[in-house]
């Protein structure tokens, strides 16, 4: 799975949000906040990677215990998958 190149990563005023350009800017009204382990998700999704690829990622980079990686990965592909934000 990959992101669409479409939507960004901006911090504007120590918050992280996801904001669509081009295209996608008139199909998305608004805009994703991020926290810092969503930033991390997101920034790892601009190339091709899988689920758990992901999990292990945040394992490595954070004091997450596997159950709980697993469930904030889960959680945060569902709202990606639910905006339509995954390219095909």
């Amino acid at each position: 799975m990959k992101l669409k190149k479409d939507y960004i990563l901006k911090t504007v005023a120590g918050e992280h949000i996801v904001v669509p350009i081009g295209v996608e800017a008139t199909k998305f009204h608004g805009m994703i906040t991020l926290n810092e382990t969503g930033k991390f998700l997101f920034e790892n999704l601009k190339e091709e990677t899988t689920e758990e690829i992901l999990i292990m990622k945040l394992l490595e980079s954070y004091d997450v215990t596997p159950s709980r990686a697993k469930t904030d990965v889960d959680k945060f592909l569902g709202l990606l998958k639910k905006h339509n934000l995954f390219d095909n």
